[in-house]
């Protein structure tokens, strides 16, 4: 085997390792963009949630406030069944 034959497979390497890293940075910012873009729309119905539910508990306050009731006292009688 040559110098020359090894400064071959050197380059040859080079560039398929600098082909790898290019892909797998494409890669990361297509996957980096799709998670900021699925972040925001989950902020987006976050939001419509938090004001739907704020603008039904100004309209039925007491149904809120028992509604409110039955899920605490649903969680803490599975949270006291967990424990035990």
């Amino acid at each position: 085997m040559t110098n020359r034959d090894i400064h071959n497979m050197a380059d040859t390497a080079n560039d398929s390792i600098r082909q790898g890293y290019e892909a797998a940075s494409e890669y990361a910012e297509k996957g980096y963009d799709m998670a900021s873009e699925y972040a925001e729309k989950g902020m987006d119905l976050a939001a419509n949630v938090s004001s739907n539910l704020h603008q039904f508990v100004r309209r039925e306050p007491w149904i809120a406030l028992a509604a409110a009731f039955a899920v605490g006292y649903t969680m803490a009688r599975m949270m006291r069944r967990v424990s035990s």
